[in-house]
């Protein structure tokens, strides 16, 4: 390669550049930030690809940059249809401790909006929530005030509650996460979930089409009688439970 530069050098060269761009972007009105976000975004999802084959090199290659986060931040809360590769890039930042600290600094760590995650990316926000809270980068407060509470998924508020009782976090950090208001609103949140799963519904095909029954409902039973006929056809006919 020219200038004797090594594939990986190249690689992070392409990383540093967007986010350095993402910076830049960050302050700008509505109208700059709409126009320019989607092609930056481009650039840098092609970047993290590349990092994730010499991860190593992120600290190296990467410098930490507060602006950046607010980027990443405000394309996540203005910009929710890109909120997922704003996770996956967070992912990665986040296996670099000056990136860590970077995201400590920031304010309204909510707008990283993890509260909106589908069940896809339950697994992807569990672990930026794991990391942050292990590093002491954010509070669980901050990630999830209670005034959206009400309005995760409850099965994310299960899978957020599971983490606090799992061994990737320490007791300190997991009791105090656990005694937080976002911790016992998401604990009340998580309830729904057996709720729910006590007023599921199940079809029934029977005489007039598909019915539903919940489960302390008396389900119509229908037998076959005997077939017959040339075109061996059934008599269907309701029968007693």
């Amino acid at each position: 390669l020219a200038d004797g530069c090594c594939p990986a050098t190249s690689s992070m060269a392409k990383l540093a550049a967007a986010l350095r761009e993402a910076a830049a972007l960050a302050a700008q009105d509505d109208a700059a930030f709409g126009a320019g976000v989607s092609a930056l975004l481009t650039r840098v999802k092609r970047g993290v690809t590349e990092v994730r084959k010499a991860p190593e090199l992120l600290e190296k290659e990467v410098r930490a940059d507060e602006a950046s986060w607010s980027f990443l931040l405000r394309v996540a809360s203005e910009k929710p249809a890109f909120a997922k590769q704003v996770w996956e890039t967070a992912s990665v930042l986040l296996d670099a401790s000056d990136w860590v600290v970077a995201f400590k600094a920031m304010d309204q760590k909510q707008r990283l909006n993890l509260a909106k995650a589908g069940s896809r990316e339950y697994a992807l926000v569990k672990s930026i929530v794991q990391r942050l809270l292990a590093a002491g980068a954010a509070d669980l407060d901050e990630l999830f005030p209670v005034a959206i509470c009400e309005d995760v998924d409850p099965a994310l508020c299960a899978e957020l509650l599971d983490l606090l009782s799992s061994a990737d976090l320490s007791d300190e950090v997991a009791d105090t996460a656990a005694a937080s208001e976002a911790g016992r609103a998401l604990e009340v949140r998580a309830q729904l979930v057996e709720e729910m799963k006590g007023r599921e519904k199940r079809r029934v095909i029977g005489g007039g089409g598909q019915q539903q029954f919940g489960k302390g409902d008396d389900i119509p039973v229908y037998v076959c009688e005997g077939i017959h006929g040339s075109h061996q056809q059934m008599d269907i006919k309701k029968g007693l439970v």
